[in-house]
C-alpha cells in the first residue's frame, strides 16, 4: 500500500466535501490487503459517507474523529458464499394429511442470525436458497438500516420435485417455469437455484429459461453429472458432491451405481470420493471445463467433515460456539444433520473419515486448475462454520492468504462486486473487520475479532451481540414487538 493512496477526481472531491461533513480517521493499525497480499504497519483508512475515501501510512491527515486502533490488524470484511440466514429450523409439518419438510424461518430468526453473522465479520453473503420474498424483507430492512446485518444477494425457492415448505418449486409446465422465475425475478434473486431432484432435461430447462430472463444460475447436484451442467452454461455449482457415476470410469461406476440402489441413503457422499480418480478422463476434463468457463463453486467441505464425524460433533462444534444458532434453531441442530446418517455403522464412518483426504485433494485440485472457488457454511449463521471451512481449504494446501482472499477480493469479484466490497482502497464501501491478532499467523485470530465496520458504521463485536438478546426465547413480548 502507498503512502497516502486515493483514487483521483471523483474521491478527492468527494474528500474535500466529506472533511466539512462527518470524516472518521481509523488509524495505529496494520492493514491486510489480501488482493495484493500485502501487511501496512502504522496504517491508516479515513472513512465518509460510508465509503473508504483515503488510505496511507504515517502522518495523518484531518478528520473529525479519530479512531486509535491500538496496534491491532484490520482486514476487509470476510464474504459467506452459502449461507441460508432466512430460513428457519427443518422441521416436519403435515399438510393433506402428509408428512411435509418445511424450511420457513421468521423475522426474530433471521435479525438474530443477521446480528451473529455480523458479529463474526462477515459483512456480506450470498443466500443461494430460501423464500424469495424472505430474501427480499431482509434486504429491503437492511439497506434502510433497520436491522442490522450482512448485505444479501441471494437466490429463491429451489426448483426441485421433493416438496419443501418455504424451500422449494416444481412447475410443471414451461410456462409455469417462465411464471415462476419472473415472480421470484420480481422479488430481487440474483440468481436462479436448481436442485439435485430434477432430470437432465428439467436441468436444461431451467438453465435455459433463466438465461433468457437475464438470471444467472447455480445448481446443487448428484444424479445428473456436473461436466453435464458445465457444458449447458451454469454459472455456479455447490457442495464438494460432484457425485455422479458419470464422472466415474469403469468398473468403478458400475460398483458406485450399485451401492445407491436405496436414492435416501447418503452414504454416497463418501462412496464416491472411494471411485474418483481425478487423474482420469473425465475428471480432467471436468476440471479443464470450469476453469475456462470460470464456473465458480463453493464446495462446503464443512458439511463432508461434519457427517464423516458426526460422533465427535461436540468436539468441531461444541456448545459454546453454537451460540451463533438461535435457540430454536440449535436444539435441532444436531438431530437433523444425525437424521442424514442414521443408518450408518461404525465401518461406515471409519470408511468416511477415510474419505476426508479425498475431499481436502478435491479442494486443491479444484484450486490449482485454477477454477472460482468460494468459500460457504451452508447455515443459518456463519460464526464458526466460515472459519472451519476457511481451515479445512488451508489444510487441503491453500496459504492463509489464499483462504483471505477467497473470502474476501475474489468472493466480491465472483458475486459481481469487485468494484464495492472485498479491498481496502479508495472507493469500496467501508466494510472491514478490527482483530486482536494477525489471522495471517493463525487463521483462528478470527474467534478474536474486536469490532466491525460496516457502510462506516462502528459496531462492537460485544454490542451486536447484545443487540441479538432480544430475540431469544426469553425476550417473550419484546422479541415479538421489535420486529413488526
Amino acid at each position: 500500500m502507498r503512502k497516502g493512496v486515493i483514487k483521483p477526481l471523483l474521491f478527492s472531491a468527494l474528500l474535500s466535501q466529506s472533511v466539512l461533513a462527518e470524516t472518521v480517521l481509523y488509524h495505529n493499525a496494520t492493514v491486510i490487503e489480501p488482493a495484493t497480499q500485502q501487511q501496512t504497519r502504522d496504517a491508516w483508512l479515513l472513512v465518509a459517507d460510508g465509503r473508504i475515501v483515503q488510505t496511507g501510512q504515517g502522518a495523518l491527515p484531518n478528520a473529525v474523529t479519530q479512531i486509535d486502533l491500538q496496534q491491532q490488524y484490520v482486514l476487509p470484511g470476510l464474504v459467506d458464499a452459502h449461507l441460508h440466514m432466512t430460513a428457519g429450523p427443518h422441521r416436519v409439518e403435515m399438510r393433506n394429511g402428509q408428512p411435509v419438510l418445511a424450511v420457513t424461518g421468521t423475522p426474530e430468526l433471521t435479525q438474530y442470525h443477521a446480528l451473529t453473522t455480523l458479529a463474526a465479520g462477515v459483512t456480506t453473503i450470498f443466500n443461494p436458497a430460501g423464500e424469495a420474498a424472505a430474501n427480499a424483507h431482509y434486504v429491503a430492512k437492511q439497506q434502510q438500516g433497520a436491522w442490522l446485518g450482512p448485505r444479501m444477494l441471494y437466490a429463491g425457492e429451489v426448483f426441485e420435485p421433493t416438496p419443501i415448505i418455504g424451500g422449494s418449486v416444481y412447475p410443471s409446465t414451461e410456462a409455469s417455469w417462465q411464471a415462476e422465475i419472473a415472480r421470484q425475478q420480481a422479488l430481487g434473486v440474483n440468481v436462479i437455484k436448481l436442485y439435485q431432484g430434477l432430470t437432465q432435461a428439467e436441468l436444461a430447462q431451467g438453465i435455459k429459461l433463466a438465461k433468457a430472463a437475464g438470471l444467472k444460475t447455480i445448481a446443487h447436484l448428484d444424479g445428473v453429472s456436473w461436466q453435464y451442467a458445465a457444458d449447458l452454461g451454469i454459472d455456479a455449482l455447490t457442495h464438494a458432491l460432484p457425485t455422479s457415476a458419470e464422472l466415474l470410469a469403469e468398473p468403478a461406476r458400475t460398483e458406485y451405481l450399485a451401492l445407491r440402489k436405496n436414492p435416501y441413503d447418503t452414504r454416497y457422499v463418501y462412496q464416491w470420493f472411494e471411485y474418483v480418480d481425478f487423474d482420469s478422463p473425465a475428471l480432467q476434463r471436468l476440471f479443464r471445463t470450469l476453469a475456462e468457463k470460470q464456473i465458480r463453486v463453493d464446495l462446503t467441505a464443512t458439511f463432508n467433515e461434519l457427517l464423516y464425524h458426526f460422533a465427535d460433533s461436540n468436539q468441531l462444534y461444541p456448545e459454546q460456539a453454537l451460540s451463533v444458532l438461535h435457540p430454536d434453531v440449535r436444539q435441532s441442530w444436531r438431530a437433523n444433520m444425525g437424521m442424514l446418517v442414521y443408518n450408518w455403522t461404525e465401518q461406515d464412518f471409519a470408511a468416511a473419515q477415510q474419505q476426508l483426504p479425498k475431499v481436502l485433494e478435491l479442494i486443491r485440485r479444484l484450486y490449482e486448475a485454477g477454477v472460482p472457488l468460494l468459500l460457504g457454511t451452508d447455515a443459518v449463521s456463519s460464526g464458526p462454520f466460515l472459519l472451519r471451512e476457511m481451515q479445512l481449504h488451508q489444510q487441503a494446501g491453500l496459504t492463509s492468504w489464499q483462504v483471505l482472499q477467497l473470502t474476501t477480493s475474489d468472493a466480491a469479484r465472483h458475486l459481481g462486486l469487485g468494484q464495492e466490497i472485498g479491498q481496502l482502497s479508495a472507493g469500496y464501501a467501508a466494510d472491514f473487520i478490527v482483530l486482536a491478532d494477525n489471522p495471517l499467523q493463525d487463521l483462528s485470530a478470527l474467534q478474536r475479532i474486536q469490532s466491525v465496520v460496516q457502510g462506516g458504521k462502528l459496531h462492537t463485536v460485544a454490542s451486536l451481540q447484545n443487540a441479538a438478546n432480544p430475540f431469544l426465547p426469553t425476550a417473550g413480548i419484546a422479541a415479538n414487538t421489535t420486529t413488526k
